[in-house]
């Protein structure tokens, strides 16, 4: 579960990460004046949310007292809407405290001076008001959490919710979430922000409202379509093995308990109002099974659905060869392909395997299993051959493609770019070429790379790095890692256990 956000929330969570990073740079006028603006958008968005709220409930309440059941859930809804209720009014008390400190304008209600940088800082900062909003903030999480019956929804829901406090950037030199939020921050920022945090406590009482309406209508059965469903372990049956099927009342719940016959006789329900029907397969040819699945519907009404199900059961063949990769259906250039060689009816040491194609050659690896060796991309053919008991030769063959191991990915601290710490970044000691959700056990050597530092108002610096490991010019390039450096990672070079060398392209990492 995640916290639905409008497209005009969405912007308006844009809008604020931009005007808070215009701040760093000049405090204008116009900046502040956006501001208010923001400030007013995010007011109508919590109009918006809390009459959608309303309406809920209100249909919560209906359906409640309609069905007679889910008292509980809208008991818990209402509680959910006092404790928001609660913490909307802890934000407008912290609004005041800033408008009275700082000076409002008796007629148009403004800020007499919105670009007040100290006030915040003294209130937020000097007087802890920011670590009392910060404690809150995690206080409500919690009790917003706790109106959900599982430990599954409750996580899922502190995943999404938009009621947070975000984390220090790395290479922040502020010590507490409230110093990084709150100093040197002007009035009217800290006012839109204020407003913002109780933009997000509604949008988490929608979600944890609309949750709770789910339980009642989740409880509700509706019989508009039935089919009786049987699922075979197989059509398709040698001599002496059992025919079985899962016979059940599709669209059914744990409160329907069906009556199912199947061949003439009453089968027994699991928990799960399933049946199994099992019989021994005695001779070959086309057979059917019949039977009925009885069910009363949730008006009362007793209903039958009758179905039929065909299966094939045939003679047992002899001496069938059978070539089964036991891991990938494609032969990989470079590494041990294991596969399983069989001919039924014959020991495996009787039988005799060869390649053909793709440069391939099979090693015996015990029993009926073989490690093949490929050499050349296209197709290559296992061979079987063998004499049965009466000195007959009997032989077969199956075909594979046989292709390169793909192309590994280079990751350095194990990411494939984007952002780092400068710390992490200054302590890695090299890169590593890996291959991701590949079944074999092959492993690529990095080469060497080129190394590119982009660093504001500076020339770019460029290095050349033999092998994996930072070496020479490139480790010292490393080493002038700081924020907002980007380091350009290209013609990353890396060779495999096929022996060819690939050029695995271009990765970067910026330096928060």
């Amino acid at each position: 579960m995640s916290i639905p956000k409008e497209p005009r929330q969405q912007m308006i969570n844009i809008m604020y990460l931009v005007l808070t990073a215009l701040l760093a740079l000049n405090v204008s006028a116009e900046i502040l004046n956006a501001f208010r603006i923001l400030k007013r958008g995010i007011d109508n968005s919590n109009a918006s949310i809390n009459e959608k709220i309303s309406n809920t409930m209100g249909a919560f309440e209906a359906k409640v007292n309609k069905e007679k059941r889910g008292q509980n859930w809208l008991t818990s809804a209402k509680e959910v809407r006092n404790m928001s209720a609660e913490f909307q009014k802890y934000i407008d008390g912290l609004d005041q405290k800033l408008m009275e400190a700082v000076g409002t304008d008796p007629e148009t209600g403004d800020l007499l001076k919105a670009d007040d940088l100290d006030t915040p800082t003294r209130l937020f900062v000097d007087e802890g008001l920011g670590k009392e909003l910060y404690d809150k903030i995690a206080q409500y999480r919690t009790k917003y959490a706790s109106f959900l019956p599982t430990e599954e929804e409750r996580k899922a829901l502190l995943a999404g919710m938009s009621l947070k406090t975000d984390s220090i950037p790395p290479g922040s030199d502020k010590k507490s979430w409230e110093e990084y939020t709150f100093h040197s921050m002007p009035a009217q920022a800290v006012r839109t922000l204020l407003t913002k945090f109780k933009n997000d406590g509604i949008s988490t009482e929608a979600a944890v409202v609309d949750e709770l309406f789910a339980k009642v209508s989740e409880k509700t059965i509706l019989y508009d379509r039935f089919k009786a469903a049987v699922i075979p372990s197989s059509t398709y049956l040698l001599v002496g093995e059992k025919y079985s099927a899962e016979i059940y009342l599709a669209a059914s719940s744990s409160m329907a308990r069906p009556s199912i016959v199947a061949g003439g006789r009453s089968l027994p329900l699991d928990a799960d109002g399933m049946a199994k029907y099992e019989a021994t397969a005695s001779a070959p040819g086309e057979f059917s099974l019949t039977g009925t699945v009885s069910t009363t519907t949730s008006t009362g009404e007793k209903k039958s659905y009758p179905f039929t199900t065909k299966y094939t059961v045939a003679t047992r063949a002899e001496h069938v060869p059978v070539v089964s990769a036991d891991k990938m259906n494609v032969f990989y250039i470079g590494v041990d392909n294991p596969i399983t060689c069989t001919i039924s009816g014959i020991r495996s040491d009787a039988i005799s395997t060869s390649i053909s194609g793709g440069g391939g050659s099979a090693k015996p690896n015990g029993a009926g299993k073989f490690d093949v060796r490929v050499t050349s991309p296209g197709k290559a053919t296992v061979n079987l051959s063998a004499k049965d008991k009466d000195g007959k030769a009997v032989s077969g063959a199956k075909e594979f493609r046989v292709k390169y191991i793909p192309d590994p990915i280079p990751t350095l601290g194990g990411k494939n770019g984007g952002v780092m710490g400068t710390g992490e970044f200054k302590a890695q000691l090299g890169m590593i070429a890996e291959l991701k959700d590949f079944d074999f056990d092959a492993k690529f050597r990095v080469d060497g790379f080129e190394m590119t530092l982009s660093q504001k108002g500076q020339d770019l610096q460029v290095c050349s790095n033999s092998g994996a490991k930072f070496s020479g010019s490139c480790s010292a390039l490393q080493q002038q890692a700081k924020v907002n450096s980007v380091y350009y990672f290209d013609n990353i070079k890396a060779t495999g256990p096929d022996g060819r060398t690939r050029n695995l392209g271009t990765i970067a990492f910026k330096i928060k």
